[in-house]
């Protein structure tokens, strides 16, 4: 074979051959140096019915789509004559464009009970976050935890376009939350940073070597990851440890690891994910794993068309019993958030209903999302949060709800784009020839907006009635609210 590009993936490739019978290792060998589809994830806080909302999107769209095995809201695109990222849908988080493989971590975990506690201890950049929103309604808390302070503003960016309200954002070493809190959650995910040794070449993936003395770096932060979340978890509680490298230094011998220094603390749930043959390994390179290894899932880049990918289930038997520590204390009185007073939230809701026809009083307290002001400033927080973790500083906590300005009260717009679909007043269908001048983020001038509510915030749509997010509806002119996360550019 010549020296090309392609060798050292070659390379990396060939570590793993023993691993798999002839034939599928020849599979292996034939998608390695093409780039895996992209997949579309459907918002479930905004579309009730996944499959309706991406039939509507992809015939328009041209889309070429294969479901994705272990996800009943995803799609797998192959083709696509407007590319998934460049819609309307996209900037408004009406669905989230990532590898198929890493969808596959949460959608492991059982349904969770109500009042339940998520703990997602490496969030950033936020997919698999908005997917523990989506399973639970958005109606259980997740605390949403990245150790890196400059990927927190894009976590909170992701978060606040998907809709998610029942978070907080926390900003800590992983490592110390088992000693933290132990014994608190229901569910906790570990996507633990690794080599990223998927075996598959793309873009946003470029192939590059890694070391042996990389991986064994990587596996000693690993086990300490995973001792955390464990610890994290309540008896009975599920955790899901995963990784985006098939390298078994970072996922086996982790688990086997943890199996032999802490026996009897966990049970390995078998995975099994539909049509798919995925199962851990049991040895490799000379090292014999613990025989619930097998119990994983491997998911090789030839198996479903994704990057490489692992992922393992554990149920929590008993506590871990490590050494405890007391947590970052910061009053909550510090934040400035105060509760509204209840008559204030009766005279609000009425307001807003009478406004909208739509039943925010409802919607929150489906959610327990309680109104906090700070100065003019209106924010809806988790009660879970408020209840649980108050005193425990935070970098971003609950959903803005909106200001008052004068004697009206204004409606954020992330408020609007979580909720303007299912407002029955107060909103305006723009005019197609002004759509585009919209989305650019410019205001509409020279405009009667008729049906709405002089000074008010409005929800716009577009003649096929798809949310295009808030206006200030002033006098001779509509007032641009629209994020730079959901403008067009020229």
């Amino acid at each position: 074979m010549t020296d090309t590009p392609a060798d050292p993936v070659l390379s990396a490739v060939q570590r793993y051959q023993s691993c798999l019978p002839p034939e599928e290792y020849a599979r292996l060998l034939s998608v390695v140096s093409q780039p895996a589809d992209s997949a579309v994830r459907v918002n479930l806080l905004k579309n009730p019915d996944p499959r309706q909302a991406f039939s509507r999107w992809s015939q328009p769209y041209g889309w070429q789509a294969r479901p994705v095995p272990f996800a009943s809201n995803a799609w797998q695109i192959s083709s696509a004559q407007t590319p998934p990222g460049q819609t309307i849908e996209h900037r408004f988080g009406y669905y989230y464009i990532q590898d198929a493989a890493s969808i596959l971590p949460v959608s492991l975990f059982s349904p969770l009970p109500t009042d339940g506690l998520m703990l997602d201890m490496a969030a950033s950049p936020g997919g698999k976050t908005t997917q523990l929103v989506d399973s639970g309604g958005d109606a259980n808390l997740v605390l949403a935890n990245d150790s890196s302070a400059s990927r927190l503003q894009a976590l909170r960016v992701v978060l606040l376009n998907w809709g998610a309200a029942n978070t907080a954002v926390i900003n800590f070493p992983g490592e110390k939350l088992g000693a933290w809190f132990p014994e608190r959650f229901d569910r906790v995910l570990l996507d633990a940073p690794c080599s990223m040794e998927g075996l598959r070449v793309s873009a946003s993936h470029p192939f590059r070597p890694i070391t042996a003395a990389e991986r064994e770096r990587l596996s000693a932060r690993q086990f300490a990851l995973l001792e955390s979340a464990v610890s994290t978890a309540r008896v009975g509680a599920e955790i899901v440890y995963s990784t985006c490298t098939l390298a078994p230094e970072e996922n086996e011998a982790v688990l086997s690891d943890f199996l032999e220094k802490h026996p009897g603390s966990v049970r390995v749930e078998r995975a099994t994910v539909a049509e798919l043959n995925a199962p851990g390994l049991t040895h490799f390179a000379g090292r014999d794993f613990d025989p619930q290894a097998a119990h994983s899932l491997r998911l090789w880049p030839h198996l479903a068309g994704t990057n490489g990918f692992f992922a393992v289930k554990l149920i929590k038997l008993t506590p871990l019993n490590l050494p405890r520590q007391m947590p970052p204390f910061r009053p909550f009185i510090k934040t400035g958030l105060e509760r509204l007073e209840t008559k204030d939230q009766v005279l609000l809701f009425t307001m807003l209903q009478d406004l909208y026809s739509f039943d925010f009083r409802a919607e929150t307290e489906k959610r327990k999302l309680l109104p906090y002001r700070r100065e003019r400033q209106l924010f809806l927080l988790p009660e879970q949060y408020l209840r649980g973790f108050s005193e425990l500083p935070y970098y971003a906590l609950g959903f803005p709800f909106g200001k008052w300005s004068g004697t009206n009260f204004e409606l954020s717009p992330e408020m609007v784009s979580r909720f303007g679909d299912r407002f029955r007043s107060n909103v305006w269908t723009i005019p197609e020839e002004w759509v585009r001048q919209w989305l650019q983020g410019h205001d509409i001038r020279g405009v009667a907006v008729s049906g709405c509510q002089k000074s008010s915030i409005i929800a716009l749509r577009d003649a096929e009635g798809r949310n295009l997010g808030a206006g200030k509806n002033l006098p001779g002119r509509l007032r641009n609210l629209l994020p730079s996360r959901a403008i067009l550019n020229p």
